[in-house]
């Protein structure tokens, strides 16, 4: 097993009876070697169903540029008849659990597969906008187990089937994730003065024209603020740097460039970015659960995001959830939150002139953040994944 900074983390033991059997479970995502999204979920989950007496294998299918042997217990499945091989990989492993992590829409082949192998399907999940998405249900009513990623989704969840799901929060490394000295990080990464950044991919639901247009507002009477956006900058969704020319804030905005926005960076590289920032804020229009809040909060960083959906629940101090302006259906009819950039502008310039609420905001998300642990959302999913196996 790769060693892990187990002296970093609270294990939360489940009954003897659901680790004595080293019952096998298998996990389908994106590629486990990834450090994104649910890449990284499936890794951290892995572990600790590992740590619980599980024999686990990751599943999934390699990325442009990925190399499958980049995780060590990785099975990268092809790209074309990916449902006919996992059937045949399911039947000469013959796991007593397949766990799948990700939207439905993800695996659109596997309640048909269920219902051919003795493997149980556990499925963990997001919802992130209202209503439950046309189909869903028959999904939930044919996997064996449905698990969910927040209140929120159970909440939807509940209201659609009748169905009320166990929720797993994600969890935060804090061996990995903490504060460091944030005059040094703003050095390593070049930037100084205050600093309002935000770690989220270049598509239209993390709404990040709202963020520079309010940044650019805050930002017109200092001489000593920056933004800093670990995103693409130039694709696929906006061209940001465009968009700072024509807000006239491009000499103020700085960015994470010459990196794989399909592979992420290191840990360590991240927290350093993270620690360089004054303030987080993530202007979303929804989340399924939100790791970069977490991880923010990990790091002592005061953070901000729109109040809906699952990031409701990651912020503990009401003066960090941003207003709604409107809701709009987007993209498979979901309605989704639209933040109010006139609220985004005025929480900024009091974070900026109150450096004692910044502080307090800090240690309540370095608490908060603290309370998820990837031991303790494995534990919640081990206690169904054993019940299916046994």
């Amino acid at each position: 097993m790769i060693p892990r900074d187990s002296e970093t983390r609270t294990t939360i033991w489940l009954p003897y009876r659901q680790m004595k059997d080293g019952k096998k479970l298998a996990i389908l995502t994106h590629h486990p070697g990834l450090t994104l999204s649910y890449a990284r979920v499936a890794r951290e989950v892995g572990y600790g169903l590992e740590r619980l007496g599980f024999r686990v294998t990751w599943l999934g299918l390699p990325l442009p540029r990925t190399s499958p042997a980049s995780h060590r217990q990785a099975v990268m499945l092809p790209q074309t008849q990916t449902l006919h091989a996992l059937a045949n990989w399911l039947e000469a492993h013959r796991p007593e659990v397949l766990l799948t992590i990700g939207d439905p829409w993800m695996f659109p082949g596997i309640p048909s597969l269920a219902r051919k192998t003795a493997t149980k399907w556990l499925a963990y999940f997001p919802v992130d906008g209202l209503p439950l998405p046309e189909g869903w249900e028959t999904w939930i009513h044919d996997c064996h187990a449905p698990v969910v990623f927040s209140r929120f989704a159970q909440d939807v969840v509940f209201d659609a089937t009748g169905v009320r799901p166990p929720v797993a929060p994600h969890g935060v490394d804090a061996g990995q994730f903490h504060p460091t000295d944030r005059v040094e990080a703003k050095s390593q990464v070049g930037v100084e003065g205050f600093v309002v950044g935000t770690v989220a991919a270049n598509q239209q639901r993390k709404n990040l024209p709202a963020l520079l247009e309010a940044f650019a507002r805050f930002a017109k009477d200092k001489s000593d603020v920056q933004l800093y956006l670990h995103t693409p900058v130039t694709g696929p969704c906006w061209d940001l740097l465009q968009l700072a020319r024509h807000l006239d804030i491009e000499p103020r905005t700085r960015a994470t460039l010459n990196y794989d926005p399909a592979r992420g960076l290191p840990d360590e590289q991240m927290r350093t970015i993270y620690n360089s920032f004054d303030v987080f804020v993530l202007p979303t229009m929804a989340e399924g659960f939100g790791l970069p809040l977490i991880e923010a909060q990990a790091c002592g960083v005061p953070t901000l995001a729109t109040d809906f959906s699952a990031c409701s629940e990651l912020l503990p101090d009401a003066f960090q959830r941003l207003r709604i302006r409107a809701r709009l259906t987007m993209q498979r009819n979901i309605e989704q939150a639209v933040v109010d950039v006139d609220d985004i502008v005025e929480k900024l310039q009091t974070l900026y002139d109150d450096p004692e609420l910044r502080s307090r905001l800090s240690i309540a998300g370095i608490a908060n953040a603290m309370t998820h642990t990837w031991d303790r959302c494995a534990a919640i999913l081990a206690d169904e994944a054993g019940r299916l196996a046994s």
